[in-house]
């Protein structure tokens, strides 16, 4: 499998090509700064407050799976326990059903809204309807949002796992990865059920990772 970026658009995109258009129920999981949950929450940066709302309301009309909330504000609804009380966050969720959106239009918010955001790096793809035969990486740093994306078309897709795998060998350095993906196995894990071989292989699997 090897990385390929997102055609890097200029504008907000409405040709509808299927390689990046679609009817997804996404999945956002940050790896930095550290976060164990469903959705990413990226800190916005001190001051900037004002300039992402009027960049996020500056979006094209689209059901944008973004928002930006403030722990203390939004802390009952949407569940906001711990971290810094009165912090701004931009939340990136699945807020529907199901979001159609094109994957570039995305890359390009993002990277629109970088320059008010904390330094973060996280991972996207899709979980059912549609094309979820891909995975991709976001960092975002220095003001941009660049995306690496893992297409993996072929019928024996062994699922998101084979590219967090890899890039761990890749990337043994990289402590921060290794706790999202031992993370991400117990999460799996939990997710199996009663299926006790796969369980105790995830499981084991992240206690591998923590000692690493």
């Amino acid at each position: 499998m090897h990385p390929q970026p997102l055609p890097v658009v200029r504008a907000f995109v409405r040709d509808q090509d299927p390689a990046f258009y679609g009817r997804y129920r996404l999945w956002f999981q940050q790896v930095t700064p550290w976060l164990d949950d469903y959705r990413a929450l990226i800190p916005v940066r001190a001051g900037a407050t004002a300039e992402l709302d009027a960049a996020i309301e500056a979006l094209p009309a689209q059901h944008w799976p973004l928002r930006r909330i403030n722990r203390d504000a939004h802390a009952w609804g949407w569940s906001l326990d711990h971290g810094e009380p009165g912090q701004d966050l931009l939340s990136l969720e699945l807020l529907s059903d199901v979001c159609y959106i094109d994957a570039r239009n995305l890359h390009w918010a993002l990277d629109r809204l970088a320059v008010h955001l904390a330094d973060a790096r996280l991972f996207v793809r899709s979980t059912g309807d549609g094309d979820d035969r891909w995975l991709d990486e976001y960092t975002l740093a220095e003001g941009c949002a660049e995306v690496r994306r893992w297409r993996c078309p072929e019928p024996d897709w062994p699922g998101v796992f084979a590219v967090y795998e890899a890039l761990v060998r890749e990337r043994p350095d990289d402590a921060e990865l290794r706790r999202f993906v031992a993370f991400a196995h117990r999460e799996r894990a939990a997710a199996l059920g009663r299926d006790v071989r796969r369980v105790r292989e995830h499981l084991a699997r992240a206690a591998a990772l923590d000692e690493a």
